[in-house]
């Protein structure tokens, strides 16, 4: 049905009620009389304002659908209810894509995670076996230091005890020799020492 049709079928409308409104109107007035014709005369004329505002609201009526094309006014906003549900759907597919993106990138940053964990461990074992191998060097180099002081330690004292037993031993062979020499031992001594030194001369 065009917009043509409609507004004939308004108007059609509008004057049917506005003629049967008089028509009531016309008879209540006409049976109006006596002592309550002064009430009837305000609901008639109540019933007249009310038809004037109808009136006035199907010009009004008829003079925005003059200017405005329902059909046009339908196909636009079918259009813009098109244009939004096109809206909708390409932001519902950048969301998915974003959602996708955002998915990988998390799955890939959990990888990462894993490997700088593997990649730290692999660093503290590596650490660890370097400073065990490093204290072993040096407990090496330390106790070798305490085996060399330990052997001069060892050897200065056997030196100092060899010391001690010839001093002790020179003395008590003196102290026996001076007991036990005679005065012609010292002679024949002091003989044998002076050919000695002539032998060397």
């Amino acid at each position: 049905m065009t917009f043509r049709g409609i507004r004939q079928k308004i108007m059609t409308a509008a004057g049917c009620i506005l003629i049967n409104t008089l028509f009531l109107w016309g008879i209540s007035f006409a049976s109006g009389g006596g002592a309550g014709a002064g009430s009837g005369n305000a609901h008639l004329w109540d019933l007249l304002y009310r038809i004037i505002n109808f009136g006035l609201l199907v010009i009004i009526l008829l003079f925005v659908m003059k200017k405005v094309s329902i059909k046009d006014f339908f196909s636009n906003r079918r259009e813009e209810i098109r244009k939004k549900l096109d809206e909708l759907k390409l932001d519902k597919e950048a969301s998915e894509a974003r959602y996708q993106e955002l998915e990988k990138k998390l799955k890939e940053a959990e990888t990462t995670k894993v490997e700088i964990i593997e990649q730290f461990r692999a660093d503290g074992i590596a650490e660890k076996e370097k400073i065990l191998s490093e204290a072993k060097k040096r407990a090496s180099k330390i106790l070798a230091h305490a085996d060399l002081a330990i052997e001069r330690e060892i050897k200065a004292a056997r030196d100092r005890l060899r010391q001690e037993l010839v001093e002790i031993a020179a003395d008590r062979a003196q102290d026996v020799v001076a007991k036990n020499m005679t005065d012609s031992d010292q002679e024949h001594l002091v003989k044998e020492f002076i050919e000695r030194v002539e032998k060397l001369h």
